[in-house]
């Protein structure tokens, strides 16, 4: 058993790791972009340098100033981008200051709707073990009790009839004659037809008997409508009993009380939930920098992309490629020590290139599942499963659910499905199935109001509190820490 907080406390720790494990590489690709755009500078240097030597193959000062431009506009590109980079980092750092602080708010109005939670919760436990000895109370919940067990005797007694004229009312549907005459109304006031056929068809009833068979097939067909009829106002009436006990629990629960205790928590949990959007929007607008952050990481900005764009299309220009080919021919050493270092910067780049493009597809893998995280992570919140009172099953299998979806091999909806399963809500003092709670049509106790589910179940008999006569437990967390009804308790 785990409870819902320690849960969100591994949830949390996970996070934390799987942001770390992101932030390491966008490191990693930030390094590998500045070595990459280094090499581009570098490769425009080395031209530089050969058109420096190469003064009787083309006008020095042409080619140099040429460079030389290239050079400045890359400069000024690169502070353009420093400075954008600079702006969204303080914009990254202020987001998430707002971020921290609205946490700090959520865990204060946490705790204040943990206290108002713990005070209804008090309440009405102390609700309850003043009806567990009340006379009047226990009589009506006997009574309730009771014709539930009539109802459903009744139920099941109007079902097997019906069964049973299924069956033995089949030899009759299966003659013709019989059947001829049964829907001609024969031998009843509203049979109608002609002399003659008034004659043949007596002497088709006299052949087949027909006179004892109608009264037969009549009962067998009017004694499942009688026992459905007396079924429904026993369950009507059961309803009733039902109804009454539910407005005792009401009327104890305001007189207590109980029931602006309830708007308080409520009022705290509404609280919570707006806290809770305007972290979510927080959120949005953090992935939105981040985003643009790993654009910045991985070379792919706008400003990144023009400088490399222009210096690939000056590197490429006609007269560049020219001073490269002569210098190549040259018996000069100081022009082939330019070209040698080109040729293995250009297997460098594309080395770095390589690296780039693997670490960009592991990042966006790290990404998907850093989201898949904080998707997990907020629905958990939203649900309420860090509220006191929930905890699942099985922490140990919680833990390796958690582990495997890390790693890649659970799915997010498989963990999420796990969760739904495994979790259980049960208030500290008060009991849901108390009373009318226990009848499996919702319950009014435990902090949550249910609306009416299924028609049998159990309430505090021989066998203990709860006894379950009907389809199964209802289902505790809807979302927004709301309550949903199901069969009986």
């Amino acid at each position: 058993m785990i409870t819902g907080r320690n849960t969100l406390g591994v949830i949390d720790d996970s996070l934390n790791n799987e942001r770390s494990s992101v932030d390491s590489a966008e490191r990693r690709i930030a390094e590998v972009s500045k070595q990459l755009l280094e090499q581009q500078q570098a490769h425009i240097q080395d031209y530089r340098e050969l058109a420096r030597l190469r003064v009787d193959m083309m006008d020095r000062g042409n080619m140099t100033a040429s460079i030389d431009v290239v050079t400045k506009q890359v400069a000024a590109a690169l502070e353009a981008r420093k400075s954008a980079r600079t702006e969204l980092d303080a914009r990254i750092i202020k987001l998430q200051d707002e971020h921290a602080a609205l946490e700090v708010e959520r865990e204060n109005q946490h705790q204040e709707l943990e206290k108002a939670a713990e005070a209804l919760d008090v309440a009405e436990a102390a609700t309850q073990a003043r009806l567990d000895v009340d006379s009047d109370y226990l009589a009506q919940e006997q009574r309730v009790q009771e014709a539930r067990r009539i109802a459903m005797h009744a139920d099941d007694k109007a079902t097997h009839s019906e069964q049973e004229q299924d069956d033995k009312g089949q030899s009759y549907r299966d003659d013709v004659l019989f059947m001829y005459l049964w829907k001609r109304h024969y031998g009843t006031s509203q049979y109608r037809a002609w002399p003659l056929t008034r004659w043949l068809d007596s002497r088709v009833a006299h052949l087949v008997g027909f006179s004892d068979a109608r009264a037969n097939y009549a009962r067998l067909q009017e004694i499942p409508l009688r026992l459905r009829e007396h079924a429904d106002q026993i369950k009507q009436a059961a309803e009733a009993a039902f109804n009454e006990l539910r407005e005792l629990d009401e009327v104890a629960r305001r007189e207590d009380g109980i029931i602006e205790l309830e708007a308080a928590r409520d009022m705290e949990q509404a609280a919570l939930e707006a806290i809770d959007t305007r972290i979510e929007e927080a959120g949005e607008r953090h992935e939105q920098l981040l985003e643009r952050k790993d654009d910045f990481a991985a070379g792919e900005d706008d400003g990144y992309r023009k400088v490399i764009d222009y210096v690939t299309s000056e590197l490429r220009r006609d007269d560049v490629r020219e001073l490269r080919r002569d210098a190549m021919a040259t018996p000069y050493p100081d022009d082939d020590l330019v070209v040698n270092r080109l040729f293995e910067r250009e297997q460098d780049v594309q080395e770095l290139e390589i690296s780039l493009n693997e670490l960009k597809g592991a990042l966006r893998k790290q990404h998907k599942k850093l989201q898949e995280l904080e998707s997990l992570r907020y629905d958990f919140r939203r649900r309420r499963y860090d509220q006191a009172g929930y905890s699942f099953s099985d922490g140990a299998l919680i833990a390796a659910m958690l582990s495997n979806f890390i790693n890649g091999r659970l799915d997010r909806n498989s963990l999420w499905r796990v969760l739904e399963q495994q979790q259980r809500y049960r208030p500290q003092r008060t009991d849901p199935t108390f009373g009318s709670g226990g009848f499996g049509q919702g319950t009014v106790w435990g902090g949550r109001r249910g609306g009416l589910g299924g028609v049998f179940g159990g309430g505090r008999g021989s066998s203990g509190r709860g006894t379950t006569l009907g389809r199964g437990r209802g289902s505790f967390g809807s979302g927004g820490g709301g309550f949903r009804t199901g069969g009986g308790f």
